[in-house]
């Protein structure tokens, strides 16, 4: 953000404190596009996304008159946005937990043709976990199959928790696009 923008920015913080509806309008669009990008990229959901980018620019509009003269507008819109996806993520995953811990807690008559196809798809995904790059594979067994915190792989890896995060990263993306090509 250059000098103008930021001064620009600066008056339109200002004109959201006094609830000027046209000063929130010009810092939506200011900042819209980047923090799409960002939480797009984050959540790798384009409707979440949207959803969280909205959910941004109405707690800003619900926090204007704690807004500060000194506070860069940017930083401040950005980190809502990581914490607002942090807790959808964290959302999702309790939400996944639960419906997966249900599906399994449900006795159901599985056919032989079902029984064959989930041996299929295990035998799939065991075998594009073997496929993996050393690493990466290794992080994510102990994640997922050890069910080890990135903080507890990072220690017994002896590398840091952004290159756990790396690692498992990539190895859900090689994951996927396997998984898509033999499907």
């Amino acid at each position: 953000m250059d000098n103008t923008t930021t001064v620009n920015a600066s008056a339109l913080v200002r004109g959201i404190r006094r609830s000027d509806a046209r000063a929130f309008r010009e810092l939506f669009e200011l900042f819209q596009e980047d923090i799409f990008r960002f939480l797009n990229y984050k959540l790798g959901n384009v409707e979440a996304a949207e959803d969280i980018l909205q959910d941004v620019f109405v707690k800003l509009w619900e926090n204007r008159l704690r807004l500060r003269d000194d506070v860069s507008i940017k930083s401040y819109l950005f980190t809502i946005a990581n914490r607002t996806a942090l807790n959808f993520l964290r959302h999702n995953r309790i939400v996944m937990k639960f419906e997966f811990e249900k599906r399994r807690e449900t006795p159901r008559e599985d056919t032989p043709y079902l029984e064959l196809e989930k041996k299929d798809l295990q035998q799939r995904l065991l075998s594009a976990i073997a496929n993996l790059p050393e690493k990466p594979r290794v992080a994510f067994m102990l994640s997922r199959f050890d069910e080890l915190t990135y903080r507890e792989v990072a220690e017994r890896l002896d590398i840091s928790i952004k290159t756990v995060e790396c690692h498992i990263g990539k190895a859900l993306k090689l994951l996927r696009e396997q998984l898509h090509a033999v499907a």
